[in-house]
């Protein structure tokens, strides 16, 4: 007796690629949705279209290598997104630096390193929302580029799907941590929606069945719940009252003197740093710290000293004897700030209130933490006024020994050096003090300008030794550029010389006497030099900006002030030239909406103009239509790919390819379209769905017909046409469905379909 049994034929194990390629899209889906819950802590600058790019490189090219490698397939997987993801930020951030945009060179781990400490800048020193600057998109970017990695192999490689919450948790709880005020709701919705999906369309364990995959359900949502529970109940990062301007409370203003001086870090308004009161009429300069070492495009700050308490910290072992002073009782009060050096009046000779170990600079004299961040508080400082004057200035030589650190001239342009001996022989300046005040007054002549936007568009913006002599072709730039001019071209005078950075004296408050109001945009730069038996004395170089102290008004030495006689009131500064902008501090209040401080310049330094602003919001709307396109083209290519896919298969006579566009159809409208069964049993799954029966009976019977001749046979005939099929399958499925196989149709995912593989006939195994 016969008897005959139906056996189904293995299938590849390549044949799950479809199924492969759609897990990876579900986790670009979740990544891509987490990363938007970054929107509630950045502002606009293409973050987020930078981060995505990389992620989809990583994604895909994880796909693409699973899809062709089958031996040691997870470690050549992991190797080619990483791989992937390197080349992608390479393209993005430094393909200038890359050969043919690929391979890596010297530059390229320079440029790695530049854009990770100006990241590290941002995050320390920024508000909410804060300026996605290049360092911060480099950072989005890589760390996004990390995550797509855990989170594709984890969810292609492993049996624990569920630990793709994990990564995608950590980029939650960022933006739900610093901004705990503004939950990103939709972004959270959205990601629960792509980690569900990722769970379903994850092939549970062997003989996990539908238990693992419920297991699997149940410990996604109890991430996801913890994801909205848990970080809203978390601290903020900084305790504080809401920012001005941000409107999102958790992360103050920050300052930090050891950055690259030309980076313009722009906050969206100015924000009060700071109050202080004092027993003298005017307001006073604070110093937070003094930068000596020119190193390429920065300066670095003065080194201090060992830990120790406050108490007793000068006086200044600079100071002359001779000199005037007057001793000074200044309260200060720190608010919207985050810096780890202190600001001090000048001379500070005791200081009270701040507990712990700190660094004292004896040079200086300047305190910086020893360990982590001076966020508020109140502290108190005695301070010595000095007041030289003219005659002792005109009579005090630059040649006190110790000083070499602040003579040293880098190896820079021959032409800066040319530049101060020609200003100095113009005006017949002989004294130390009276090539000073030559430097200060070219600055301040008319011949330069006060820009912000000149030395980036220059690419001239920075503080260092290298961008000197370009600034001083090009006769623009901000407070930084002025103040590294001419502590860099009194050097080249052998005039010890050195940068100041700190803030103006503010704002005096009307409503409290004796108190000043300092913003942000009172951050300022300015130059100091060293005269023997005076001390540091500083200048002011910047047109339209700062209070130039008596002793160094350009008029003074004209004038002949007499020795005892000291003219210590601050001067008016000089008008702007023609075509400088103009700045004023007063009007940087924290009612200012339009106040973008640089993060070492005060007033507007950092504050966009007309043109920067319309360049900027030029680049905005470009990009934006860029995305649009690339959005509208991602959703066209698929569908047409398809058409021209379907229409070349019914012109074909071969019944297989008339066969396989019946399947696929199938396949892109959610009917079965198993590739493990054979075409006898899809048909019959269609005929009980969509009520098929004689037309789909004429394309099985050809492609059956068409199985069991041979490859190399030559239909006689025309095959049957399968236009009524395709329509039947079609009106089977709601709209919806039609129209997601329109724009997505899955069946491009299927490995089968693009092998081209004909289909074999169910194989008969006969026992007697």
């Amino acid at each position: 007796m016969r008897e005959t049994h139906r056996v189904r034929t293995s299938a590849d194990p390549r044949s799950r690629t479809g199924a492969g390629f759609a897990l990876s899209a579900a986790v670009l889906l979740a990544v891509g949705a987490a990363l938007t819950s970054f929107s509630v802590v950045l502002d606009e600058g293409g973050w987020l279209l930078s981060a995505l790019v990389t992620v989809a490189a990583v994604i895909a090219a994880g796909a693409l290598v699973r899809y062709r490698v089958r031996v040691w397939r997870p470690l050549w997987s992991v190797l080619g997104a990483a791989t992937a993801g390197v080349v992608s930020l390479q393209l993005q951030f430094a393909a200038d630096t890359t050969l043919l945009g690929i391979v890596p060179l010297v530059g390229t781990l320079e440029r790695a390193q530049e854009l990770i400490r100006a990241g590290e800048v941002s995050i320390a020193e920024q508000a909410i929302p804060a300026d996605a600057d290049a360092g911060l998109r480099f950072l989005i970017a890589a760390g996004a580029g990390v995550v797509a990695l855990l989170c594709d192999a984890v969810a292609t490689l492993s049996r624990r799907p569920a630990l793709v919450a994990l990564p995608l948790l950590g980029i939650l709880a960022i933006p739900v941590v610093l901004a705990p005020g503004a939950l990103p709701v939709l972004s959270l919705l959205a990601t629960a929606a792509a980690f569900l999906l990722v769970l379903a369309l994850h092939r549970p364990a062997v003989n996990g069945g539908s238990a693992g995959v419920r297991r699997a359900l149940l410990v996604g949502a109890s991430v996801l719940v913890a994801a909205v529970v848990v970080p809203p109940a978390l601290p903020p990062v900084v305790a504080g009252a809401v920012v001005p301007g941000g409107g999102i409370a958790g992360l103050s203003t920050g300052i930090n003197p050891v950055l690259e001086l030309g980076d313009d870090l722009r906050r969206p308004t100015a924000v009060t740093v700071l109050r202080y009161s004092t027993d003298q009429s005017a307001g006073l300069y604070l110093t937070l710290a003094h930068l000596d070492e020119f190193d390429g495009q920065t300066v670095q700050p003065v080194a201090a000293g060992e830990p120790r308490a406050l108490g007793e910290i000068g006086p200044p072992a600079w100071l002359g004897a001779a000199v005037e002073r007057t001793e000074v009782s200044t309260r200060i009060q720190l608010e919207s700030v985050r810096t780890r050096w202190v600001p001090l009046p000048s001379a500070p000779v005791s200081l009270a209130g701040l507990a712990g170990e700190w660094l004292v600079a004896p040079d200086g004299v300047t305190v910086q933490s020893s360990e982590g961040v001076l966020r508020e508080g109140a502290y108190t400082v005695q301070s010595l006024d000095a007041r030289p004057t003219v005659a002792q200035l005109e009579a005090a030589g630059a040649d006190q020994a110790g000083l070499e650190s602040y003579r040293a001239v880098p190896d820079v342009d021959p032409a800066i050096a040319a530049t101060a001996r020609e200003v100095v022989d113009a005006a017949g300046a002989t004294s130390p003090y009276s090539q000073a005040l030559a430097l200060q007054r070219s600055f301040t002549g008319g011949d330069f300008v006060y820009s912000e936007d000149a030395p980036v568009e220059g690419g001239y913006d920075g503080s260092g030794a290298d961008i000197v002599a370009t600034f001083l072709e090009v006769r623009a730039g901000y407070c930084v550029h002025f103040a590294s001019a001419m502590t860099l071209m009194a050097r080249t005078l052998d005039i010890p010389a050195r940068i100041a950075v700190g803030f103006q004296p503010g704002d005096e408050n009307p409503s409290v006497p004796g108190e000043f109001v300092v913003s942000s945009n009172d951050l300022h730069a300015w130059p100091e030099l060293h005269f023997d038996g005076i001390g540091w004395v500083r200048f002011e170089p910047t047109p339209s900006r700062g209070e130039t102290p008596g002793y160094a008004d350009p008029t003074a030495a004209v004038a002949g002030d007499e020795a005892g006689e000291p003219d210590d009131a601050p001067t008016e500064p000089e008008e702007p030239a023609s075509g400088e902008e103009e700045t004023d501090a007063a009007e940087g209040t924290d009612d200012d909406p339009t106040g973008i401080p640089d993060l070492i310049d005060g007033g507007n330094d950092g504050q966009e103009t007309g043109a920067t602003g319309a360049r900027f919001a030029l680049d905005a709307r470009a990009l934006a239509l860029a995305a649009l396109a690339l959005l509208a083209l991602a959703l066209v290519t698929p569908g047409v790919w398809r058409v021209v896919r379907r229409a070349r298969r019914r012109r074909s006579r071969n019944p297989v390819e008339r066969w396989r566009e019946v399947r696929d159809t199938a396949r892109d409208l959610g009917l079965p379209a198993e590739p493990t069964r054979t075409p006898r049993a899809l048909a019959a799954r269609w005929a009980a769905v969509a009520g098929l029966d004689a037309d789909l009976a004429a394309v099985l019977d050809a492609v059956e017909e068409r199985a069991f001749a041979g490859r190399r046979s030559v239909p006689e005939a025309e095959p049957p046409e399968v236009g009524a099929v395709l329509r039947g399958l079609r009106d089977a499925v709601p709209w919806w469905r039609r129209a997601v196989a329109v724009v997505a149709p899955l069946s491009l995912l299927d490995r089968a379909s693009l092998e081209q593989t004909e289909p074999r006939p169910t194989p008969v195994v006969t026992r007697l």
